[in-house]
């Protein structure tokens, strides 16, 4: 089984490609600047080269604050360069299974949990160019046939993710602080917004998952079932410190647009036994952990 992986250096990717190996997977893991999604010929030349019998694509402007600061951008990795990894698997590997990673950001506002079936309404530049590479999916399927299985990946956490991110962001603060050893005080975004959080790890065993086995629907959301207050899961991490945190809002990290409410309705993988469910406790203190460690 022959995996190539793009976008192999990023968060998900490092998680993804270990549970690929240790699956018995070959994994070809690329990233810039061994291979550019928007070079269109680097992306033939490389699917041409591996000929893989599974892609994943993890490559993407994947924080809603930077597809904000940088709109075009966002359409241009996520749109653009998929188109161009489409292509090339025409060209190169008709039938190669893809897995193209999407977000709950492509979702409508609903104040329940949210299945496949609910309406796609973005409210943010990263959801637009989301949908965008569903129809486009969606479009190589009939034109092509390509073997194409889409996500809806709710937000996810772990080690290793960057501080641009809500969850990573209190934790190295919190941690900070705690290795000083004097009280102190972090800054935050919205901590009124509800978020369905899973661990990484998590995350990457659906992924592969859903690439080894055959599936039924051209859509499944990721997630796990739960939303969590944001300023919930701020308290769990000020919890594992001994000393005083207070808590600042910082207007930087407020949203243009932000949804109060998004919780996964994750029926689809559940079913076929493909979700795990670690506590988000447990992976908030296996980051607080780490992060305290670190020297």
């Amino acid at each position: 089984m022959k995996t190539l992986v793009i976008g192999a250096k990023g968060f998900v990717g490092n998680y993804l490609v270990s549970e690929l190996k240790d699956a018995g997977h070959e994994v070809f893991a690329v990233d810039i600047p061994e291979m550019d999604l928007l070079d269109k010929g680097s992306v033939e030349k490389t699917v041409e080269s591996v000929k893989p019998d599974y892609i994943v694509n993890l490559a993407a402007i994947s924080s809603v604050g930077m597809s904000w600061k940088n709109p075009s951008a966002a359409i241009q990795v996520n749109v653009v360069g998929t188109l161009n990894l489409l292509d090339a698997i025409v060209k190169h590997a008709p039938r190669a299974k893809t897995l193209l990673i999407g977000s709950a950001e492509e979702y409508a506002k609903k104040d329940e949990k949210l299945s496949e079936d609910d309406e796609l309404e973005a409210s943010n530049p990263y959801g637009i160019s989301k949908i965008a590479q569903e129809n486009f999916a969606s479009l190589y399927r009939q034109k092509h046939g390509l073997q194409i299985v889409c996500t809806r990946s709710f937000n996810h956490t772990g080690v290793g993710q960057r501080t641009t991110f809500a969850l990573p962001s209190f934790v190295q603060q919190v941690a900070d602080i705690e290795k000083s050893g004097t009280p102190g005080t972090i800054k935050v975004g919205n901590l009124e917004a509800y978020r369905d959080f899973s661990d990484v790890r998590d995350i990457a065993h659906v992924y592969r998952m859903l690439l080894e086995n055959n599936t039924e629907y051209d859509c499944y959301n990721v997630g796990s079932g739960n939303a969590y207050k944001v300023g919930q899961l701020l308290e769990t991490i000020i919890g594992f410190a001994s000393v005083k945190i207070d808590v600042a809002q910082d207007p930087e990290k407020m949203r243009p647009v932000d949804v109060p409410y998004q919780c996964c309705d994750n029926s689809r993988i559940v079913k076929l036994g493909y979700w795990k469910g670690t506590k988000i406790e447990d992976t908030l203190k296996w980051m607080f952990d780490y992060e305290l460690a670190r020297p």
